[in-house]
């Protein structure tokens, strides 16, 4: 077989070509990796971003850090994120606050939806409806009853205001129209601390942390908060069983870069982070964490952050809650 000069001309720009693509595809060999956690260490986020960062790491043949820029709520981390080139090395590793935070702080030097591009959803997971021991009750329905019996006796803790357990709480007050108080503590451990002494009556949080202390007897757990009965605690019935039809919501975590990152860099990140989380290791971590995961694609993670994002916008707005 013959070539002609124009012929060979052509093969060597093709091949030109493609290796201009493969090196715009690549992330930076030369630049340290980072994962952001835009909260303090020992937490889920920075628990679940030493994971993934491992793997993510060992898939890439490639040092891959954690990087935590805790404060201001998250912000302080996200606003790093969407400062940092656009290349692929910087990942910002978020809880659902992301989507509350538009609708609690009027100021943000930087517009999620525009700023950020998302790489996938990374977990999901069910909160559990939890009450003080001393409250007289079993179940939701009971819950809704004595809170409309006694108003003003139910309070409801959370780790501070605009959270996503807040959200989620707002949530479950407008949804079984029920009057409940917010009292905001610093930090889910001292929510919980404050339901174990009764200083409030009522908490949404975390399966896994729930389910470790109302098994140990210090609280009482009602109901998990997912549309559906969690594979995680298959006896605990949900919040729409106990009377209050089409409530839904979790705790999740999702994965994101800057907005101007290439697509073929961000598919690919996608890729080996799907990858990691179908693995038989992470599902069984994960699973332990009270997580499943969810490794939907970029698209799909995106069309769902500005979901969310409405969706606690118009909850905002129901409950008074003012954007600072």
């Amino acid at each position: 077989m013959t070539f002609s000069r124009r012929s060979f001309t052509l093969a060597v720009a093709a091949v030109a070509a493609l290796g201009t693509s493969a090196q715009a595809q690549s992330i930076p060999a030369g630049k340290q990796m980072r994962i952001i956690v835009p909260y303090s260490a020992g937490g889920t986020s920075d628990i679940l971003g030493r994971k993934l960062a491992q793997q993510l790491g060992e898939r890439l043949g490639r040092q891959v850090i954690v990087d935590n820029k805790a404060g201001a709520g998250g912000s302080i981390g996200t606003e790093a994120t969407v400062r940092a080139d656009a290349d692929g090395t910087t990942i910002l590793l978020h809880s659902g606050a992301i989507a509350t935070e538009p609708s609690i702080k009027s100021k943000l030097p930087y517009d999620v939806s525009k700023d950020l591009a998302a790489v996938t959803t990374v977990v999901r997971g069910p909160f559990a409806l939890v009450v003080s021991n001393e409250l007289p009750v079993k179940s939701v329905a009971e819950l809704m009853a004595y809170a409309k019996a006694n108003p003003g006796k139910v309070n409801f803790g959370t780790p501070g205001m605009g959270t996503s357990v807040h959200f989620a709480s707002e949530y479950f007050k407008t949804m079984a129209k029920v009057p409940l108080t917010h009292v905001p503590y610093k930090g889910a451990s001292a929510a919980l601390t404050a339901l174990m002494g009764n200083e409030v009556q009522m908490v949404i949080d975390p399966l896994a942390t729930a389910k470790k202390y109302a098994e140990a007897g210090k609280i009482r757990a009602l109901a998990v908060t997912t549309a559906q009965r969690s594979s995680l605690w298959p006896q605990m019935p949900t919040v729409a069983e106990g009377g209050v039809p089409g409530f839904d919501t979790a705790v999740w975590y999702g994965m994101y870069v800057p907005a101007k990152t290439p697509a073929p860099i961000v598919e690919m990140l996608n890729k080996e982070i799907v990858g990691i989380l179908k693995s038989d290791d992470m599902r069984k971590w994960l699973s332990n964490e009270g997580l499943e995961p969810v490794g939907d694609t970029p698209a799909q993670s995106q069309a769902f952050l500005r979901e969310d994002i409405e969706r606690w916008k118009v909850l905002a707005k129901s409950a008074g809650i003012q954007p600072e």
